[in-house]
């Protein structure tokens, strides 16, 4: 078991805040994901990602006809595995897309790294295979349309600072 995924699988006995990430692996499968944080990079392919505690919201979204379920670990999760803090989160997609999200709303509105809808993993074409996810039925009514604009599809990155 590679050390970085033998990490991860700690989240199930201690804080995901303690967990941490080693920044290089040769044993990652394919880079879905890549933190910059202080000058260091964490790199997540999807196991690692799949690894941490899994969060799953059933909610109505601009994009959808109909509710639809997505499960991932939350953001917050993912920044503590990779030891990154900061105020701003730039969420970055496979097009340069970016948004800026601030670093509360990963502790405020549990917000979370999609990596499945309605059970499946998501393909490029379905907003995937990673996809920036509030909440959003549970949200205050002034955050909602804001969260939609946060809510970065095709992610690949997240640089915090």
């Amino acid at each position: 078991m590679s050390l970085a995924v033998a990490a991860v699988l700690a989240a199930a006995f201690i804080h995901p805040r303690e967990i941490v990430v080693p920044a290089h692996s040769k044993s990652l499968g394919r880079i879905v994901l890549t933190v910059d944080s202080q000058g260091r990079q964490t790199r997540f392919d999807m196991r690692t990602l799949e690894a941490l505690p899994q969060r799953t919201y059933r909610v109505t979204t601009p994009w959808y006809l109909r509710p639809v379920t997505f499960r991932g670990p939350l953001l917050r999760d993912v920044l503590a595995a990779a030891g990154a803090g900061g105020t701003h989160i730039e969420a970055v997609a496979v097009n340069d897309y970016t948004a800026d999200i601030p670093f509360e709303h990963a502790e405020a509105y549990d917000v979370i790294i999609a990596l499945r809808m309605d059970g499946k993993p998501m393909s490029p074409r379905d907003k995937g295979p990673l996809f920036v996810v509030y909440p959003y039925d549970r949200l205050p009514l002034e955050m909602r349309e804001k969260s939609f604009e946060l809510s970065v599809w095709q992610l690949d990155g997240l640089r915090v600072r």
